[in-house]
């Protein structure tokens, strides 16, 4: 790949990582190039930032927008196109050259357009959303509320006979602007914006957010804070395989009892040693919120055993043995107040899961998630491509897509 010139360099965590910040140039020869693979692309005010996945980690680059857009990746990266509508519509930074400039998360129903940009506008004009289904095939219209727990989500099937030939799916019905209510935050407060952007996985998120401040901080945890966070980590990413399961036998109208009642189990443990039968608000910036409860540890092993199968023994008996050999300490250490920037990592049940975050004296000056959603969503158009309407309900369950990891 083409050596890039360097404005700056900035470290973003405490182990001496490096952001580059590009000029456009660079930033535009970057764009050309199809690798390394993009990982996410968000903003703030005046700057867009890349995440890039190179062999040896990832690499952090921005660049200054100008005269109100940067160069885009969607031509190299077709993966940037949603990533790319997302910062249009949140700080109204244009992809110039993008393959796919419509709107996305901004329905036409906020009070300003765009809400994260220094001078936020009038809103934007409400308007049906625009597939590009090919005329001469049949439409098939589902959602965006279809009547079940699926997420929400307005997809377009175009159909020639039985068979799918294009998908589009539109998003940005579950948007909370979890972006903007995190600004001005400390860490510890924001964290439960965090840990609830996928309730799934919340776990994964917090846990990601939580690096990404101690890494703004180079603030170290302790030993079993951090083992804590594995086992939590551990149980649901267990709890999300047994779910899948669940959701991919009811799809096939086959039994999916006994995933659903080790599922139970596994939850009725995690209430009772971490007061929460999703874990959520356990994980914080930090270290974890309390220690695990007394009888937990044999509570949380006797669950464990009763779940082990050929499908999650490995996983079991590896976690089994974690929560035995938890060590000894505190559980959480205080978070200076002070300035920096930091990128975090969690490896979540539906894949990578990165967060970063810029403090400044303490407070969020801005904050990005990216949730495997991101990865996923484009995962059911090229499933469903070739594919018979009848599927369609059997690949959602084995994709479990969230919309709100996307929708921000």
């Amino acid at each position: 790949m083409t050596a890039f010139s360097i404005v700056e360099d900035r470290p973003i965590d405490g182990s001496g990582s490096q952001r580059q910040a590009l000029t456009r140039d660079d930033w535009a020869q970057m764009a050309r190039e199809l690798s390394p693979p993009l990982v996410a692309l968000w903003g703030d005010t005046r700057t867009v930032y890349a995440l890039l996945r190179q062999p040896d980690g990832v690499r952090l680059v921005s660049t200054f927008v100008e005269d109100g857009g940067y160069p885009a990746l969607s031509p190299a990266r077709p993966i940037a196109a949603w990533f790319e509508r997302m910062v249009h519509d949140l700080w109204g930074h244009t992809a110039v050259g993008a393959t796919d400039q419509r709107a996305w998360l901004d329905h036409g129903r906020w009070g300003h357009s765009p809400p994260m940009a220094m001078r936020p506008g009038p809103p934007a004009t409400a308007e049906p959303p625009e597939f590009g289904i090919a005329e001469d095939l049949d439409q098939i219209l589902l959602g965006p509320v279809r009547g079940g727990i699926e997420p929400a989500a307005h997809l377009r099937l175009g159909v020639r006979g039985g068979t799918v030939e294009q998908l589009e799916a539109w998003l940005g019905y579950t948007h909370r602007g979890v972006l903007a209510l995190m600004q001005g935050k400390s860490p510890r407060a924001a964290a439960r914006f965090a840990a609830r952007l996928v309730g799934e996985t919340t776990v994964a998120h917090s846990t990601a957010f939580a690096s990404a401040a101690e890494a703004a901080l180079a603030c170290d945890i302790p030993p079993r804070a951090l083992a804590l966070r594995q086992v939590m980590g551990g149980l649901e990413q267990i709890l999300w395989r047994l779910d899948l399961a669940s959701a991919v036998a009811e799809a096939a109208d086959q039994p999916s009892s006994l995933a659903a009642r080790n599922a139970e189990a596994l939850r009725a443990a995690a209430n009772l040693a971490f007061g929460h039968r999703l874990m959520m608000d356990c994980v914080v910036p930090g270290g974890v919120a309390a220690d695990i409860a007394p009888g937990g540890v044999e509570t949380i092993g006797r669950a464990l055993r009763q779940v082990a199968s050929p499908e999650t023994n490995p996983d079991v008996r590896r976690l089994e043995a974690a929560v035995m050999a938890l060590p000894e300490g505190e559980v959480f250490a205080p978070l200076p107040v002070a300035s920096g920037e930091g990128l975090g990592h969690a490896s979540g049940p539906a894949g990578d899961i990165w967060h970063w975050m810029s403090l400044d004296h303490g407070q969020i000056a801005s904050v990005f998630m990216c949730d495997p959603g991101w990865v996923r969503w484009p995962l059911l158009k090229a499933r469903m491509a070739g594919g018979q309407v009848d599927d369609l309900s059997h690949v959602l369950a084995t994709l479990r897509l969230s919309s709100s990891g996307v929708d921000l």
